[in-house]
């Protein structure tokens, strides 16, 4: 029986998503936890992400997969992962899948979106969610510039130099920036694929432009001539989340959430 979890986590204290030995990984934890409650003779279970998140990088939507060979109650399932869990990991919906789905290769689109704060002075609330820029951004040049990377694009001018060797061909349908007020900035982008540090190079672009740093020409100019030095700096990972990963209307994944599966009332939950 294979299962997909959709979870989230913040990304400050891990050292990315994708296991590594020596270092905390959102899949270290995760397997644990899994492993933990199916009560796997290994301790820990194996898990398929949809993709990597880098070190300091946050998720709202991950969503991951696992097989297990008996049924599971997924409301049980959810509420005791998160009872394990750390509390900068959690849990919000399971869901049984047919044996093709696949976290990662099933996926059809990822939203990401990253977060400026843009005040005089420093915010302790939003620290580890927003990149804090203190001085003036063009807004309507870089909101007017984002839009020309809709579309499909080669976007090697973007992508960090050790990044793999696939393609760097997106397909990108939403490039939008968004003003929330009293300083709050988000950009959100959509792709049918990512290449490696793709989406904070393009904030870093834009960033650098609206602060005059870069002149507006380089955007469309790393973009054409797919040049890494005619683009702007990598902006740093804690501004940066991934919001949703987007499957087939076939699977209808997530549209009943777990806890929607069971009727227990609060004293059932407090009993257990």
């Amino acid at each position: 029986m294979r299962i997909a979890l959709k979870i989230e986590y913040m990304g400050t204290r891990f050292c990315g998503s994708q296991f590594q030995v020596g270092v905390r990984t959102v899949q270290d934890e995760l397997e644990k936890a899994l492993g933990t409650f199916l009560r796997s003779p290994t301790g820990r279970a194996k898990v398929i992400f949809s993709g990597r998140t880098d070190t300091g990088v946050h998720a709202r939507g991950q969503v991951v997969h696992f097989d297990f060979d008996e049924p599971l109650d997924l409301w049980r399932l959810c509420w005791a992962l998160n009872g394990i869990l750390p509390e900068d990991v959690s849990v919000q919906a399971a869901q049984v899948m047919p044996d093709e789905f696949h976290s990662r290769f099933s996926a059809i689109k990822r939203t990401y979106a990253y977060r400026i704060l843009n005040q005089p002075q420093r915010s302790a609330l939003f620290k580890q969610t927003h990149h804090f820029l203190p001085l003036k951004l063009n807004l309507p040049l870089m909101a007017e510039l984002a839009a020309q990377i809709l579309g499909t694009h080669d976007f090697s001018g973007f992508k960090s130099s050790n990044s793999d060797t696939g393609t760097a061909v997106c397909r990108v349908e939403r490039s939008e920036i968004l003003n929330l007020g009293e300083g709050k900035l988000e950009f959100w982008i959509s792709a049918n694929h990512f290449v490696y540090n793709m989406v904070r190079i393009i904030v870093g672009t834009l960033i650098d432009i609206g602060l005059g740093k870069l002149p507006t020409s380089s955007l469309g100019e790393a973009l054409h001539d797919r040049q890494r030095r005619k683009a702007g700096p990598t902006a740093p990972p804690w501004g940066l989340c991934l919001e949703q990963v987007e499957y087939p209307d076939s699977y209808q994944l997530f549209e009943s959430a777990s806890f929607q599966e069971s009727t227990r009332d609060n004293q059932e939950i407090d009993r257990e």
